[in-house]
């Protein structure tokens, strides 16, 4: 069995009302503003690093499936919507290597970058701990200021994973290129969105469900570049 695997899911509906925290009582939208990054050392121990080259000799999928296009190119891993259906939206990733596992790591950094069109605001994200459709780790972006971070567990959202009064945030999202990162240190988890720490941010660590690292599509269009992960 290779040690690095894609894969490439549409997610029914059912699955995203379980994921939008805005049609969720206990998720509500509040505004605040999030402080600068904090002095982290950068781990610089074995790591995993995806540049989406044009070769892919990690094999991401590529073409045309379920309405959606895949291609690698100059711009990076470049995903499209092609279908009229915006109840569903993909999700892409590699297992990583056993010597990464990342629940046996008590540091570990994992950030993409995000590109979306020069007059669009990104709609999609990180995924960390994958271990299949229904069981996952998502950072996303949404719009202008909103940035979702959650577990899902079994298809629903895990409420013990983030804080469920963050649903929203006024990060410095801007159309064009946004980063993502998550940050371990020990028992806490740092998220960060272009460099600042999301208010709300550390949250308590939860065990991953799964070893696998991508990204994730839910508007019309991204691309990635630069997925890394880093550990101690």
């Amino acid at each position: 069995m290779r040690s690095i695997v894609w894969l490439f899911v549409l997610l029914p509906t059912w699955v995203i009302a379980q994921q939008e925290p805005v049609q969720s009582a206990i998720s509500p939208w509040i505004l605040v503003d999030t402080r600068a990054v904090a002095p982290f050392k950068i781990p610089t121990g074995p790591g995993f690093i995806e540049t989406f080259s044009e070769e892919n000799p990690n094999r991401w999928f590529t073409g045309l499936r379920a309405g959606f296009t895949y291609a690698l190119n100059t711009i990076g891993y470049q995903i499209e919507r092609r279908s009229a259906d915006t109840n569903r939206f993909a999700l892409s990733w590699h297992l990583l290597p056993k010597k990464l596992i990342l629940n046996k790591m008590d540091t570990f950094l994992v950030q993409v970058d995000l590109f979306s069109r020069s007059d669009m605001y990104p709609n999609g994200g990180l995924l960390f701990g994958v271990a299949d459709a229904l069981n996952y780790n998502q950072v996303r972006l949404i719009g202008k200021d909103k940035v979702v971070v959650q577990q899902i567990v079994r298809g629903n959202l895990n409420p013990a994973f983030a804080s469920v009064t963050l649903s929203t945030a006024t990060v410095a999202l801007r159309p064009g290129r946004n980063r993502v990162a998550v940050w371990r240190r020990g028992n806490q988890l740092h998220v960060f969105v272009n460099d600042r720490e999301l208010p709300t941010s550390p949250f308590p660590f939860r065990g991953l469900r799964g070893n696998g690292v991508g990204v994730m599509l839910a508007g019309n269009w991204l691309a990635f570049r630069n997925l890394t992960v880093r550990t101690n």
